[in-house]
């Protein structure tokens, strides 16, 4: 071939090649801002959703008063505070390292399919914001660890060890997930 021609096919192929990158970089970084407009929809959508739950949690509820969140519907019936050891199912005493505040509380599923309830999700608050896991040894929540189906209820007694003189301020009772705050019960 002639160095002409070698010339002339090259002054072909370079332009060609040029478009074909060119093509190559949109196609690339077309993706990136379709995922761009997807992620400012699910950020809105997190948004809404976030603000839900603020609703949520800004609405407080009290002893006795029944009230929905997620899957479920609440009762919390009762609180008991300074107790120094709870029985379990087989007779053994389960002793506190400060002392418990027992709650006793139920539990509706009110949805359309069989959902998971769990008792860690119901935490305590104290006036510090301090926040208190129950002690699955002294609670008795077996329910609160299985699949409820629509309409079934579960009945719960959440034991929290807290450092005696803790003041309690309120509780999160949560029907949704565990990144979910829940909804605010006060308890005093």
């Amino acid at each position: 071939m002639s160095t002409g021609k070698k010339v002339a096919l090259f002054g072909c192929a370079t332009p060609l090649l040029v478009l074909f990158l060119m093509v190559g970089c949109v196609a690339v970084l077309a993706p990136g801002g379709e995922e761009t407009a997807e992620n400012t929809d699910t950020e809105a959508a997190d948004a809404d959703a976030e603000a839900d739950g603020e609703e949520d949690n800004e609405q407080a509820h009290e002893l006795g008063e029944t009230f929905e969140h997620g899957s479920f519907e609440f009762t919390v019936h009762s609180i008991e505070e300074g107790v120094a050891g709870l029985e379990d199912e087989f007779g053994l005493t389960q002793e506190a390292r400060g002392e418990y505040i027992v709650v006793e509380l139920t539990a509706e599923n009110t949805s359309s399919s069989a959902e998971y309830l769990e008792g860690s999700n119901q935490v305590l608050m104290d006036t510090d914001g301090n926040m208190y896991e129950r002690d699955i040894s002294a609670s008795s929540d077996d329910s609160f660890m299985d699949q409820l189906n629509p309409g079934q209820a579960a009945e719960a007694t959440l034991a929290y060890d807290v450092t005696p003189g803790t003041e309690i301020d309120h509780m999160l009772v949560n029907g949704k997930t565990m990144v979910d705050d829940g909804v605010r019960v006060d308890l005093g």
